[in-house]
């Protein structure tokens, strides 16, 4: 019976850990998945950029960091890589400064004093949490926790007894990655690290392609043209 339940509790630590420890489909890119330390298309050492998607909050092509994410996250028709897409016509505002009587967002979380998608999201695989999002939401149950980091005003924040926000970063070698309060001087969002990239002009991605498809298909999302919003199929056909 020893043996059992040494064995049984040796498989749920397996299982726990696996949980605790496992965000989400960047676990199977490894690193060059997004970075590429020969054939760097972006700042960062990125191998994908988006030169081709208009940001519909400003009418200009998505750029910095949110070109770079969009460089995979979104159909190949604009630009991206067909994993998973994200469409600006219809998501969170992200390439623009945020207007204070909307959101209330910690300095700390912007660039140059605007929104960008790591401002939400810490994509590397040392994130345990859910979507890789900033804030713990105890995997997606209080998703408010998250938003209330920059909508307090909405948000009953007696509901979830949460006094003091936490935000996740990987981004500081000295210290490591963790969950930091937002007026800890440990807490770096973005790498200070000059952008020592500097392409002799753009070339297609398919010269130093992202990967196009990832352990996990159920992330792999393509949808059929014909369905896509008006919007987008306008764009499309530009």
């Amino acid at each position: 019976m020893r043996k059992i339940s040494a064995l049984l509790m040796f498989v749920f630590f397996l299982l726990a850990s696996s949980k605790v420890f496992s965000a989400g489909p960047h676990e199977g890119l490894d690193c060059l998945g997004c970075h590429d330390p020969h054939y760097a298309k972006a700042q960062k050492i990125f191998k994908v950029k988006n030169d081709k998607y208009i940001n519909p909050r400003t009418g200009k092509k998505t750029q910095g960091i949110n070109a770079l994410c969009l460089g995979c996250h979104n159909l190949t028709e604009f630009g991206g890589a067909g994993v998973r897409p994200i469409f600006l016509h219809m998501t969170h505002p992200v390439g623009i400064k945020p207007n204070p009587k909307i959101a209330k967002v910690p300095e700390q979380l912007l660039r140059d004093g605007v929104l960008q998608c790591v401002s939400c999201h810490d994509p590397h695989p040392s994130n345990p949490n859910w979507k890789y999002l900033r804030v713990d939401t105890k995997n997606g149950s209080q998703v408010g926790v998250f938003c209330m980091t920059c909508h307090p005003a909405k948000v009953d924040t007696k509901f979830y007894g949460v006094t003091q926000i936490k935000i996740f970063t990987s981004m500081n070698e000295e210290t490591g990655p963790g969950q930091f309060s937002l007026d800890d001087p440990n807490l770096v969002i973005f790498n200070p690290t000059p952008n020592y990239i500097k392409p002799l002009g753009d070339y297609p991605n398919d010269i130093g392609p992202a990967y196009m498809t990832v352990p996990n298909e159920a992330w792999i999302y393509s949808p059929d043209p014909a369905k896509l919003p008006p919007e987008l199929k306008s764009l499309l056909n530009k």
